[in-house]
């Protein structure tokens, strides 16, 4: 797969990563779908943004991109324990293959969930 920049600016960036991912759907002004970490149900409002964060599965200090593979969507507390607890690399010293066994477990869900940019319904 062809590396996929999404637009810039938060709100550009969180409706291109909804719409690359099959859990999602527009309902009522919303988009509904599932946490990326947690996979518990995620309903933000489509006009702001509110109420989720973006996620990069690679972080960007740890040679990650802003390729829409590498983006999902979370809530904020999933989101802020994986960083405190994973992406810091001196909290995860002596976990490197417990660290590399997430990332790469998010990673192959988030291509599982993939759908090609244009389709979503």
């Amino acid at each position: 797969m062809a590396e996929i920049r999404p637009p810039h600016g938060r709100l550009a960036q969180i409706t291109a990563v909804a719409e690359t991912d099959t859990t999602f759907r527009r309902v009522d002004g919303d988009w509904i779908g599932k946490c990326l970490i947690c996979n518990g149900p995620l309903r933000f409002d489509a006009a702001t943004g509110g109420g989720v964060t973006i996620e990069h599965i690679l972080p960007r200090k740890a040679g990650g991109t802003n390729d829409l593979l590498n983006l999902s969507l979370t809530h904020a507390a999933c989101n802020y324990e994986k960083g405190v607890h994973w992406d810091e690399p001196k909290r995860r010293r002596g976990r490197g293959k417990e660290y590399e066994y997430l990332v790469t477990k998010l990673l192959t869900k988030r291509r599982a969930r993939w759908r090609e940019p244009g389709t979503a319904g």
